[in-house]
C-alpha cells in the first residue's frame, strides 16, 4: 500500500440545510474533538442530571487490541484516554502478570487517566452555552409530560388535542445526534478506528452507549491472506447499535463480499432493519462510515444510514485537497425504516 487515506464523520442523524456549510467546513478540517458543532467532549449533551458524561474507543487492526472509556466526566477529548489504553496494552504488561485494562468507566476512568498524565479538568468547562440551552428546553418538556403522567387528569383524546401537549415535542434542530468518528489507514496498510460520543441528551447518569462497548462502535482489521482490511465507524441510536453489534457485523459483511457496497447494504438489511434484535423497534436509526483495503492496491471510503442525514468527508494522498459530502436520504425516503448508501475508491 503506498498511500494513507483519512475518513471521518460528525454523526448520522438530522442536519439542518441552514447548517450544512458549518458540517461541511468541519469534516474538511478533520478537528472533529474540538468543534463545538459536535457531540463529543466539549460542547457535549447534558444527561439527565445537567452534567456531561462522554464515551469513546479506539481499535486497531495489526494486533486487534481495542481501548474504550465509558461516562467518564473531567475529560476534553476521551478518545486520548482510548488511545492511551491502546497503547499500554501494545506495550509491556504490569508487574505479576497482569493485564493492562481495555475499558474503564466513570471516576475510575477520570482517575488513571490522570495518573498516566492526561490533563483533567472540571465538568462545568466541558459545558456550552448552547449545551446548556438545548438541557433546559429538553428537561422543561420532560418536565412537563411527567406531570401529566402522574397527575393522570387527561384523557389520552385530550392530550392529542392540547395545543400544549406539541409544544413538548423535540425540535428538528434538537434531534441531531453529532457523534464524531474517523477511520485512518498508513502507507503500510495499518488501519485504525475510533469513534466518540457524548450520548443523547437527558441520559440517564452512567449510562454506557456503543462509543464505549466492543463490536459496536467501532472494528478494524489489517488485511491478512484471503481477508481484506476493513474498518467501520458508527453513529445513531445508540440502543440499536449496541443490540446489533453494527461495526462489528459490518466489518465481517463488507469482508465476506467482493463488492463492498454490497457487502454493507447486507448488513444493513440483514443484521439491521430486520434484525431479530430489533423486532419491537419501529424507528431502527444508525449510519455506518467503512473503509476497506482491496488486493489491488485500491481502497474504498463507503458511508450508509437510514438517519435522515449523515456528514462525511475523507481525504489521501492521492487527493489534493479533502472531500466532504452530506448524505440524505433520497426523497420519499423514511428515517428509521429507509436506507442509502454510496461511496468512492481511492
Amino acid at each position: 500500500m503506498s498511500h494513507f487515506v483519512v475518513a471521518v464523520h460528525c454523526g448520522a442523524g438530522y442536519h439542518s440545510v441552514q447548517k450544512e456549510d458549518a458540517y461541511v467546513k468541519l469534516c474538511k478540517s478533520t478537528c472533529l474533538k474540538d468543534s463545538l458543532l459536535t457531540n463529543a467532549g466539549v460542547g457535549s449533551s447534558l444527561n439527565i442530571n445537567g452534567c456531561v458524561e462522554c464515551d469513546a474507543c479506539i481499535m486497531e487492526g495489526k494486533k486487534l487490541v481495542f481501548g474504550a472509556v465509558g461516562a467518564i466526566s473531567g475529560v476534553k477529548n476521551p478518545v486520548e484516554v482510548s488511545a492511551t489504553l491502546v497503547n499500554r496494552q501494545l506495550g509491556d504488561k504490569l508487574s505479576l502478570g497482569r493485564l493492562h485494562p481495555s475499558v474503564l468507566v466513570g471516576d475510575g476512568a477520570k482517575q488513571w487517566a490522570e495518573e498516566n498524565g492526561i490533563k483533567t479538568l472540571e465538568t462545568r468547562h466541558l459545558i456550552t452555552d448552547e449545551a446548556r440551552k438545548t438541557y433546559q428546553s429538553h428537561k422543561r418538556k420532560l418536565d412537563i409530560v411527567n406531570e401529566r403522567d402522574s397527575s393522570k387528569k387527561m384523557k389520552l383524546t385530550e392530550q392529542r388535542e392540547d395545543k400544549t401537549e406539541e409544544s413538548c415535542d423535540v425540535e428538528e434542530e434538537e434531534k441531531i445526534q453529532d457523534t464524531v468518528g474517523a477511520i485512518v489507514m498508513d502507507t503500510s496498510g495499518n488501519i485504525a478506528t475510533a469513534v466518540s460520543s457524548g450520548g443523547i441528551s437527558l441520559k440517564q447518569s452512567g449510562r454506557l452507549g456503543p462509543a464505549a462497548t466492543y463490536g459496536a462502535g467501532c472494528w478494524a482489521y489489517n488485511q491478512r491472506p484471503g481477508k481484506p482490511g476493513v474498518g467501520t465507524s458508527t453513529s445513531g441510536s445508540g440502543e440499536h447499535i449496541m443490540k446489533t453489534l453494527l461495526a462489528r457485523e459490518s466489518a465481517l459483511s463488507i469482508q465476506q463480499e467482493d463488492n463492498a457496497s454490497l457487502g454493507l447494504s447486507n448488513c444493513y438489511k440483514n443484521n439491521f432493519l430486520e434484525s431479530e434484535f430489533l423486532e419491537e423497534e419501529d424507528d431502527k436509526l444508525a449510519g455506518v462510515l467503512a473503509l476497506k483495503q482491496n488486493e489491488e492496491d485500491t481502497v474504498e471510503v463507503l458511508w450508509g444510514h437510514t438517519t435522515d442525514s449523515m456528514c462525511v468527508g475523507y481525504m489521501s494522498s492521492s487527493l489534493k485537497k479533502p472531500k466532504v459530502v452530506m448524505s440524505r436520504l433520497p426523497e420519499g425516503g423514511i428515517p428509521g425504516k429507509s436506507f442509502t448508501m454510496s461511496g468512492v475508491s481511492i
